[in-house]
């Protein structure tokens, strides 16, 4: 490797975060754990810089168990980045020699194991899109779009940076922005007819739907400025009430959240004698949010936990109940200009304005 990283994991430190339930009490197979630390061994920095070679199986091995070492029996320590290749192919090398032994069951228990490895040993890409701020959103979006060509991708940001979920509406009136929203949803029906197979159609499809109904709900201020309202969510695979024990913080226990920033920048610097203080934090993290918020619910007490999950539950029935607008109808799709020719005599927006999102249509997927 270019550089000796046992002796410099401070730098791969990406943070810690209380997790409000994994494994249990007691004399169970998995003990309790109840805090998780990462750490992303990435071969490049930001910039495209080298920071390392990728390390060989035994190398990441090593790396892993001297980290680990660290922490106590509560501390889940998840480990992923592209320097770590070798080692995943290793296992999935090993679970594929090993299937013609397994029963079905076994099968489909170890494939769930992989998948599971899989999604921890990430594999860095240099891409710019969009980010949408729901997790499982932006998840659904972006895997509907993973055979795609570039400019596919590159027309499925602009729609919904210019029409589902644009930040500044000034000049329009309130039907023209919703008519913009139906306009980005066929632009968006249009891709998946003519560049998409019929699964990843599917989900693309109910993605933009659901992104359209973030734009439906977005609060537009008197200068035409638009702000949205999304909550993160839980992660993909998670349980619905699953909730973000740093956002919590952040909003509901900002001292405690900065002590907790403050002491992972330590731990990236490489300052030693925190130990103590990682426990003790995460002590009074633990007892904080499981603690009363001052709200009730059919005369329940909710703790910080169950307060952020009903406020998501809520949040998110109100998105799913969002009427989207039908302003187009008897749309053609067969290429680009009878798809706007049957756009042009509907709706509010007016065939100058048309012409305009035409052209820029067609550039994005010229790939100009």
């Amino acid at each position: 490797m270019s550089m000796n990283v046992t002796q410099s994991y401070s730098q791969f430190y990406k943070g810690s975060e209380p997790l409000k339930s994994y494994g249990s009490s007691g004399e169970g197979l998995i003990p309790r754990k109840d805090t998780l630390v990462k750490y992303e061994f990435r071969t490049t920095d930001e910039q495209g810089n080298k920071i390392m070679d990728p390390m060989s199986k035994e190398e990441a091995l090593r790396a892993m168990k001297e980290i680990s070492s660290q922490y106590g029996d509560n501390v889940m320590v998840e480990f992923s980045g592209d320097g770590l290749q070798a080692l995943a192919q290793d296992l999935q090398r090993q679970i594929q020699e090993g299937s013609w032994k397994l029963n079905q069951q076994q099968k489909t228990d170890q494939a769930k194991k992989q998948e599971l490895m899989e999604q921890s040993i990430v594999q860095l890409e240099n891409t710019h899109r969009l980010v949408i701020p729901n997790i499982q959103t932006n998840e659904k979006l972006y895997d509907s779009l993973e055979n795609a060509p570039e400019e596919v991708v590159k027309a499925a940001n602009g729609i919904i940076k210019n029409y589902l979920m644009p930040h500044d509406v000034s000049g329009m009136t309130e039907e023209q922005r919703r008519d913009a929203i139906a306009f980005g949803l066929e632009e968006a029906r249009y891709l998946a007819e003519n560049y998409l197979d019929q699964q990843h159609a599917g989900d693309f499809l109910s993605a933009m739907d659901t992104i359209a109904r973030y734009g439906m709900n977005g609060t537009v201020s008197e200068d035409g400025r638009v702000t949205y309202h999304i909550e993160k969510g839980p992660l993909v695979g998670a349980p619905d009430d699953y909730v973000s024990e740093s956002d919590i913080l952040k909003a509901k226990a900002p001292d405690l959240y900065k002590e907790l920033q403050d002491l992972n920048k330590s731990i990236a610097k490489g300052e030693t004698g925190w130990g103590k203080k990682f426990i003790e934090l995460h002590q009074r993290i633990n007892q904080k949010l499981n603690g009363y918020s001052g709200t009730t619910s059919e005369g329940k007490r909710l703790t910080y936990y169950e307060e952020a999950a009903a406020e998501y539950k809520s949040w998110k029935k109100a998105v799913d109940e969002t009427k989207l607008p039908g302003t187009y109808s008897g749309v053609d799709y067969l290429d680009m200009n009878a798809f706007f020719n049957s756009l042009n005599s509907q709706g509010s927006l007016g065939e100058s304005w048309m012409a305009k999102a035409q052209e820029r249509f067609a550039k994005w997927l010229s790939g100009e």
